[in-house]
């Protein structure tokens, strides 16, 4: 898996050391069943680090992870084959403007597509815990985006609790996402996941005083 996700950082860099350290005693202490959700948020955070901009000011994700950042959300997006896709357009747009009009655009295709058939194609296979896996993947999703922020403005005595918050949002979604793998019968798969649906309702009409 070392050589699946290669983490090629600059040595002596602030950022990047403590994107080391936190990544490596993360897989040591959790040992994450999302392992490729784990990479692409510490190589995407590495980002800012990188000082390789082209004339126009916009850094482009540095070629010696693209590969493994694009095989990382292939695996994060199965059963979808997205892999040519982020490999191809990585290295064609500035990353930010990736991003947004590339990764952002196909990952909610694919877990659009998980919603109904999982990652084992699978109907409904997350049960009841998928809508909290989205909602845990999509927050955790918007602290990393401030991660260019926080190396240009933040003091570098206080990036300690930036790396506590994404640790955090890491851990919550290592828990539910196991949850979402549990072996079900289709049955209780339609069962949970339609109680949960009706408690979300039930508790959006009680909040709108329509109960």
């Amino acid at each position: 898996m070392s050589d699946f996700y290669k983490m090629k950082l600059i040595t002596n860099n602030p950022w990047h050391d403590m994107i080391i350290t936190e990544y490596t005693n993360f897989k040591e202490d959790y040992k994450p069943r999302s392992a490729a959700v784990t990479y692409l948020m510490y190589s995407g955070m590495s980002h800012p680090g990188f000082q390789d901009n082209n004339d126009n000011g916009y850094a482009y994700f540095t070629e010696e992870m693209a590969d493994s950042y694009a095989n990382a959300f292939q695996v994060h997006q199965k059963p979808c084959k997205t892999a040519y896709i982020h490999k191809y357009w990585i290295r064609k747009l500035p990353y930010l403007w990736y991003l947004f009009l590339v990764a952002g655009p196909v990952d909610i295709y694919a877990h659009t597509y998980q919603f109904i058939f999982g990652e084992r194609e699978t109907f409904l296979e997350g049960g009841a815990f998928f809508i909290p896996y989205m909602a845990s993947h999509f927050i955790m999703l918007s602290f990393s985006l401030l991660a260019p922020y926080v190396y240009k403005y933040i003091p570098l005595a206080y990036w300690s609790w930036y790396f506590k918050i994404i640790r955090i949002n890491l851990i919550i979604h290592e828990r539910v996402y196991r949850l979402t793998l549990r072996k079900l019968s289709l049955g209780y798969r339609i069962l949970e996941f339609s109680l949960f649906v009706a408690a979300i309702w039930y508790t959006y009409r009680w909040f709108s005083g329509r109960v």
